[in-house]
């Protein structure tokens, strides 16, 4: 028989799972959308963008460098391809994009997650 006490505890982990989960998945869901603005800035279509995506993705999941947030890592490789691109121009709306798309991918997850 189980006290109420490990009921609650069960509960507060299950929901810790869910957490985790649902902000795994907004951040997969950003990163794939960044990954999309991207490509299109730098020029790449069919396969080559699709492993762009993933690889963003990817990265997404893999620990910032110490002393960095995981935002600003991935602002600073974005910066990085699209000045290798040639299309330098666009970094400048990095930021407000990561942001952006956070919280989109966020709501879109949450509400996916109630249906």
């Amino acid at each position: 028989m189980t006290t109420l006490f490990e009921e609650r505890e069960r509960a507060a982990e299950a929901l810790f799972a869910l957490d985790e989960e649902l902000r795994f998945l907004a951040l997969a869901r950003r990163n794939k959308m960044l990954g999309a603005w991207m490509c299109e800035r730098l020029n790449l279509t069919g396969r080559e963008a699709e492993e762009y995506k993933s690889r963003l993705v990817e990265a997404g999941a893999a620990p910032p460098a110490l002393g960095r947030t995981a935002d600003e890592a991935l602002v600073e490789r974005l910066r990085a391809d699209l000045t290798a691109g040639g299309a330098e121009a666009e970094a400048d709306a990095l930021p407000g994009l990561v942001a952006r798309y956070g919280a989109e991918a966020a709501r879109t997850v949450r509400e996916q997650a109630r249906a």
